[in-house]
């Protein structure tokens, strides 16, 4: 008996459709494969809060602070009721630590929001998660963040080049 040592054509998008299906149902799912970008960019925005609420502490501030810092503060007050906003102007987004009990008013749907609005300005503005997610063992390791960042490297590589 010979083995077939042959690879197996895998269709496109299924491994990424499988994962989605398990990290966030058959909603993630449909947005994850759909052609359209305004579903695949709801997909990223769905991830991203579920990545968000997955972080401890310290990580949601890290990834707030990367989500925010494009935002001028008209933008950041249209996006959850001005909570951004309110935080922006508090602290400048340098010291989001001490601002414990402002964070924890931060729900995932406000920051699936915030992912929203950053995605009108482009996929650059999102690719600075990638920093946060690499250096975190915890979130890098989790199903949501491998899929996050597999659809942001996609984007990036079918988005045209930044003019100069």
């Amino acid at each position: 008996m010979s083995l077939n040592t042959e690879p197996t054509p895998v269709p496109t998008g299924l491994p990424t459709t499988v994962l989605a299906r398990q990290v966030g149902g058959p909603e993630l799912a449909r947005a994850v494969a759909a052609d359209s970008p305004e579903q695949q960019g709801k997909a990223v925005s769905l991830l991203i809060g579920q990545v968000y609420e997955s972080a401890s502490p310290p990580l949601k501030a890290r990834l707030l602070q990367r989500l925010v810092a494009p935002l001028g503060v008209l933008a950041a007050v249209a996006v959850a009721h001005g909570a951004f906003a309110r935080i922006k102007l508090q602290t400048g987004w340098q010291d989001l630590q001490g601002l414990g009990p402002e964070l924890q008013k931060i729900s995932v749907d406000d920051v699936v929001a915030l992912a929203d609005r950053v995605q009108l300005l482009g996929t650059d503005a999102l690719l600075r998660l990638a920093d946060v997610i690499g250096k975190s063992p915890v979130l890098a390791s989790s199903a949501a963040a491998a899929l996050l960042m597999t659809l942001l490297i996609r984007s990036a590589q079918n988005s045209p080049p930044a003019e100069d």
